[in-house]
């Protein structure tokens, strides 16, 4: 069952989340195409069961992108709304082709009344969601271009197995991606990532792929640059 591979349904019981397949349609959205636009009026929920989209929004000035984050397969979007019936708080566009599972306001408030594991899954994920933007409003009050450059660049590192001490960052996002997660240029991003490669904490390999060589200095970094 799809819904069994969601990390926020893992205490849901499995009569429950087929109660939520069998309310769900389905759509295909192609790579670059906008899902939610911010300020709409919509309240559909959606599940990826393919594909990633980015969370994002563009300034009124100059049209410049600022992206939040981005969600993968097996993970939920577009609840605030469906919740509160207000309208979308930001635009969520297709980052590659995806495949979604789509649920009505109507239906999504209905599991929420009829199934109480399913609305404590629904809660978890808004207390994550608060969490994250909690720990983004910090940096971005806080942290320099560059110090925030790199605790993004931790964020997107995982552990190698068998490489004690290293991570690795596969596929990295296109630079203008990652320029605005963190609110900066492309060139600002290069800069960083170049500096870093000849400090010895990063080493490129390839185009799409960063090896983080030292984890334990990139942490301290961040965290230095945070007070902690």
């Amino acid at each position: 069952m799809l819904f069994k591979q969601f990390p926020i349904f893992e205490n849901v019981r499995d009569e429950v989340l087929g109660d939520l397949a069998a309310r769900c349609s389905w759509r295909t959205v192609h790579s670059g195409r906008q899902i939610i636009t911010a300020k709409e009026n919509s309240s559909d929920v959606y599940f990826i069961a393919e594909g990633k989209v980015k969370i994002l929004l563009y300034s009124a000035d100059n049209g410049r992108e600022v992206q939040f984050t981005e969600f993968g397969p097996y993970e939920m979007f577009g609840e605030l709304s469906a919740i509160d019936g207000r309208p979308r708080s930001a635009t969520v566009e297709a980052e590659e082709e995806c495949r979604l599972a789509v649920l009505t306001q109507e239906q999504f408030k209905r599991l929420l009344h009829e199934h109480s594991d399913f609305a404590f899954a629904v809660l978890n994920q808004l207390a994550s969601q608060v969490r994250r933007l909690s720990e983004r409003v910090f940096e971005f009050s806080t942290l320099t271009v560059h110090s925030r450059i790199l605790a993004e660049l931790l964020r997107l590192a995982a552990p190698v197995p068998g490489k004690r001490g290293q991570a690795l960052i596969s596929p990295v996002p296109p630079r203008e991606d990652f320029a605005a997660r963190v609110s900066t240029t492309r060139e600002q991003v290069s800069r960083a990532i170049t500096k870093m490669a000849k400090d010895g904490v990063l080493e490129r390999e390839g185009k799409k792929a960063i090896r983080v060589k030292d984890l334990e200095r990139l942490r301290k970094l961040v965290s230095k640059a945070k007070g902690e």
